[in-house]
């Protein structure tokens, strides 16, 4: 059912096709999804009782074709007591909307799209690269830690942590590309991590 969600998430479309009849359907949507660390919730630190082969399983039912279509993937640590209790302040959200929206507008300026909607045959446009990012990407495929469409992917959220950096430039750089390019955790050892 889970990998039902990547023709959608890649074409914006569903196709239902029946006997006698197709019917294709728009579905643009922002996916955000959540998964425990392993079956048992990983319980307190330390108190894991899944073993690898359990967590192997659980893992599973997120396919890599499936992972490859979320634009971030990014580990949420259990908060301590203190924050629970005191909590840091963090941004309001009215300076943090003000950002995004001003990230937004550039987007709409540059190329009448928001950056997720950048084709990739305009990514080179509409996002270029400076020679150290190209060079970060490159080594990145040749490592087999980034898939085409990770690449392109990748690009695009760089271009908006472009957009949302302060001294904005049309170039996107090596910093905005490494940032991007850790959005992209990949979850086998996250998940093992968090179990032990």
């Amino acid at each position: 059912m889970l990998d039902g969600l990547r023709q959608p998430l890649e074409e914006g479309l569903v196709r239902v096709a029946r006997a006698r009849a197709t019917v294709t359907l728009p579905a643009k949507f922002l996916l955000v999804a959540a998964t425990n660390p392993c079956p048992c919730g990983g319980g307190a630190p330390g108190a894991c009782q899944c073993d690898d082969g359990a967590r192997t399983r659980y893992l599973r039912r997120l396919s890599g074709p499936l992972l490859d279509r979320f634009d971030l993937r990014v580990p949420v640590d259990r908060p301590q007591v203190d924050e629970f209790l005191i909590g840091d302040g963090g941004e309001p959200s009215a300076v943090v909307a003000a950002r995004v929206l001003a990230a937004r507008d550039t987007a709409y300026f540059r190329q009448g799209m928001l950056n997720a909607c950048i084709p990739s045959s305009l990514l080179d446009s509409f996002a270029p690269l400076d020679v150290k990012a190209q060079k970060m990407l490159r080594s990145e495929l040749e490592r087999d830690r980034l898939t085409g469409r990770g690449y392109h992917r990748v690009r695009r959220v760089a271009r908006t942590i472009a957009d949302l950096d302060p001294v904005a430039d049309e170039v996107v750089m090596e910093h905005h590309v490494a940032l991007a390019l850790q959005f992209r955790v990949r979850l086998s050892p996250l998940l093992r991590g968090r179990a032990a």
